[in-house]
């Protein structure tokens, strides 16, 4: 009688530990749905994080910028000329979402890796030739001041939409980037860092659009 007992409650113990497909499905369904609620806040978060990095970078070059104008009397000829007498740290010259972490093959306006080997992300705005067209700075070596003073556009960082090399394909687009559809982050000369959609002509552009 003992025996047929404990056979008994062993039985009913297997039956509640088991799980039927049904259950088995129904939890993978609700793993699955909070993924896909959580994992679009994550990324956001992510992007968000990338890009307060970019704008504190961007902020240290306008500082050292500044610095060597003020040593100089004149702005640097291409944006890594701060380092290391201005900017001692190199890093502080690659955007986290460049995906070649500045090693292109690049000029005056994307230097990439041209001058400094550990390269460059960001382009450097008075070497650009619509920037130089539309008078925003005068031609090199000697840029003078700016059309609209501090809030000239100085340096741009295109890589939080682009997510690619995809507005490399004419660095000298009249727009702030090649078929863009998004925000390029824009350093001013007086140090502010702003959001320019990267599909606005820069004939367009002014201080207003900050």
């Amino acid at each position: 009688m003992a025996l047929r007992y404990s056979e008994h409650m062993g039985s009913r113990s297997e039956k509640v530990k088991a799980f039927t497909l049904i259950e088995i499905l129904v939890v993978v369904t609700i793993i699955f749905i909070l993924l896909a609620l959580l994992l679009p806040a994550m990324f956001k978060v992510r992007a968000a994080a990338r890009e307060a990095f970019c704008i504190n970078n961007l902020r240290q070059i306008g500082m050292a910028i500044a610095m060597y104008k003020s040593d100089f009397e004149q702005l640097p000829p291409h944006i890594s000329s701060i380092h290391p007498s201005c900017l001692t740290d190199a890093g502080v010259f690659l955007c986290k979402d460049d995906p070649a972490q500045g090693q292109h093959d690049g000029g005056d306006y994307l230097e990439g890796n041209l001058y400094l080997p550990s390269g460059v992300s960001y382009t450097y705005i008075p070497n650009w030739k619509y920037a130089r067209q539309l008078r925003w700075w005068s031609p090199p070596p000697r840029y003078g001041e700016g059309k609209w003073g501090d809030a000239t556009p100085l340096a741009m960082c295109h890589w939080h939409w682009a997510g690619g090399r995809r507005w490399l394909k004419d660095l000298d687009s009249p727009s702030w980037g090649e078929n863009g559809q998004g925000w390029v982050l824009v350093l001013a000369a007086g140090g502010s860092v702003h959001r320019v959609r990267a599909e606005a002509p820069a004939s367009d552009f002014s201080p207003r659009n900050y």
